[in-house]
């Protein structure tokens, strides 16, 4: 965090024409004395702090909706870095785009300073994109159809008209603590993208998002894309001729496919592969599991 407001000190921005929330999400890092230290140093730079004690991280970002007073939100990740132009290029696109209500940067992913596991890539085909972000549309700020494709709440700003109109953040999901239940982004956008159906990607609005050595560990991406296979099924139709207890076979033989391509290549001896499929298996087992929790607390038809 302490980066993310030494870039927000050195920003090109006249400090009178944005406010500056820092909501503190039961953080363990000593969040409020970090900003107090800084305050204290900016003292052209107003921080307005505010502890959300209901962990997750929607909770925390509609908390920062209903302190600000702004008609633009950006939001950021406290873990990323930018250069002095970023908020001008988000204010240069807001003025260029009056009839749009949702902008979205780019976000890069830097080489991590630790040495990854044999069985982790950051590109190519076996990318976890869900995990691992790397998002970059061009140089060229663009209008983008919002369908599949959508900005990521670490680098996204949207007017409050928006939230006005299709709602705030559902805090059932997000990732909260220990609890990697994902699909925050996903359900919002897809919500949103009743009313509203195009974004703008704005280039020059980029920020570093580096991966933190914590996160280089199988059981991380097991729990991330089995909560993954949990929201896909929550949010989505799985419709199919073919059902056993309402569940579709192919959901199930989808499971089974890619687990025999994760045998297949543990045999070959090809660590990044055989991750991967194992991995696409777990998310088929969250749809599975989703779909028998909701089974259970009468939330499907049988």
């Amino acid at each position: 965090m302490e980066n993310l407001i030494k870039c927000i000190a050195g920003s090109n921005l006249p400090p009178e024409i944005v406010e500056y929330i820092v909501v503190d999400n039961k953080c363990t890092d000593n969040t409020e004395q970090t900003v107090i230290s800084y305050q204290k140093l900016f003292t052209n730079i107003e921080f307005i702090y505010v502890c959300e004690k209901n962990q997750g991280c929607n909770y925390a970002r509609n908390t920062g909706l209903h302190i600000s007073k702004g008609d633009y939100i950006i939001f950021l990740d406290d873990d990323v870095v930018f250069n002095k132009d970023f908020f001008i290029n988000y204010i240069n696109a807001f003025r260029a785009y009056p009839d749009y209500e949702i902008f979205g940067g780019k976000i890069i992913l830097p080489k991590p300073n630790f040495a990854l596991p044999h069985w982790l890539v950051t590109e190519g085909k076996y990318l976890r994109p869900m995990i691992l972000i790397n998002l970059d549309k061009g140089s060229e700020n663009k209008i983008q159809p919002l369908d599949n494709d959508y900005p990521v709440s670490l680098n996204m700003a949207i007017k409050r008209s928006a939230f006005e109109k299709c709602g705030f953040f559902k805090t059932d999901l997000g990732l909260s603590g220990k609890k990697l239940l994902p699909g925050a982004d996903y359900e919002l956008f897809k919500r949103f993208s009743k009313q509203i159906h195009s974004w703008i990607y704005v280039a020059d609005a980029s920020v570093e998002h580096s991966m933190k050595q914590c996160q280089a560990h199988k059981s991380y991406f097991r729990r991330r894309l089995f909560g993954v296979g949990r929201v896909s099924y929550r949010l989505n139709s799985f419709d199919a001729k073919k059902k056993l207890f309402g569940l579709p076979l192919y959901v199930v033989e989808s499971a089974l496919k890619n687990m025999v391509l994760w045998i297949k290549y543990l045999i070959k001896n090809k660590p990044v592969e055989s991750f991967f499929y194992e991995t696409e298996m777990i998310q088929y087992i969250g749809c599975i599991y989703e779909h028998f929790y909701r089974l259970k607390k009468n939330d499907l038809p049988v």
